[in-house]
């Protein structure tokens, strides 16, 4: 269905828990719907706000379709004004002829709608547009890093592969120190094993006898604390033991040598899909 029809999007949240002002001005936006789903009434998307109503789907954050100013039957879930207040919930009438707010979560109760209180039904919930989760980044970051390290694991370099991908990061270190990126990295992709900075440290030396910046397995062996002591992918500058630029230069080595080495596995390794 296309879009067509423009529905107004109210920037005051109405409570799905106890009632709250809310006020028909506040206009913050407008949503374009289809105009198969769009009545004669004027209609409004009300963000939720609270949990009251969690068991008939709708959850904070969520956005109401709301229609106004159309007959309203039990069991309809309703946008109601109670003595100056709004509030979403169902109606029904009791078998003693009571009308009732209620609640769809057993932990709220009931609002019993007596004569000495002010109440209008101001429109009827008609379709629900649900907040999409937000993941957290660490999760997220988990997931691509054991993606790297499937697709790195799908074919093992050569020696002299590695061999190669260390001589041209070389370029690119200008401090001893900044091979522990590049020996992370080889532990990261399982070409390497982690803590032997000796061996790593006698290769580098090997390939490029003339570098000015040659590592020292005991200085490398004190990079190895905080979250560097971790993959990369999880290297936080609030806890590393360098900050600032050089955080960044260490990082930016480490990705270098990763990209080195993944662009040789899939050289060989078929695409996933």
């Amino acid at each position: 269905m296309l879009c067509t029809q423009n529905v107004p999007v109210s920037g005051q949240g109405v409570k799905c828990g106890m009632p709250t002002e809310i006020f028909d001005q506040d206009i913050e936006d407008y949503m374009r719907l289809p105009k198969a789903l769009v009545g004669l009434n004027p209609e409004m998307m009300v963000p939720v706000s609270g949990d009251s109503m969690i068991d008939a789907g709708y959850e904070d954050g969520d956005l109401l379709l709301v229609r106004f100013g159309v007959p309203y039957r039990d069991l309809d879930d309703v946008l109601a004004m109670v003595d100056g207040l709004c509030t979403v919930k169902t109606l029904i009438t009791d078998e003693l002829g009571q009308k009732w707010l209620v609640p769809r979560n057993a932990k709220y109760r009931a609002i019993a709608l007596s004569e000495d209180m002010e109440v209008k039904i101001l429109g009827v919930v008609k379709g629900v547009q649900k907040q999409a989760s937000r993941p957290s980044a660490r999760e997220i970051l988990q997931i691509i890093r054991r993606t790297k390290n499937e697709l790195l694991a799908m074919r093992k370099l050569s020696d002299a592969e590695i061999d190669t991908c260390i001589a041209t990061i070389g370029l690119e270190v200008k401090h001893a120190r900044q091979w522990y990126a590049v020996q992370r990295t080889l532990v990261d992709c399982k070409q390497a094993s982690e803590g032997d900075f000796s061996a790593f440290c006698e290769r580098v030396a090997r390939l490029l006898p003339h570098h000015d910046h040659l590592p020292v397995a005991k200085e490398l062996s004190r990079m190895a604390v905080f979250s560097f002591a971790k993959p990369v992918a999880l290297w936080d500058e609030s806890n590393a033991p360098v900050a600032g630029k050089w955080f960044y230069d260490y990082k930016a080595i480490a990705l270098r040598m990763e990209s080195l080495l993944t662009n040789l596995k899939r050289q060989k390794t078929p695409t996933a899909m």
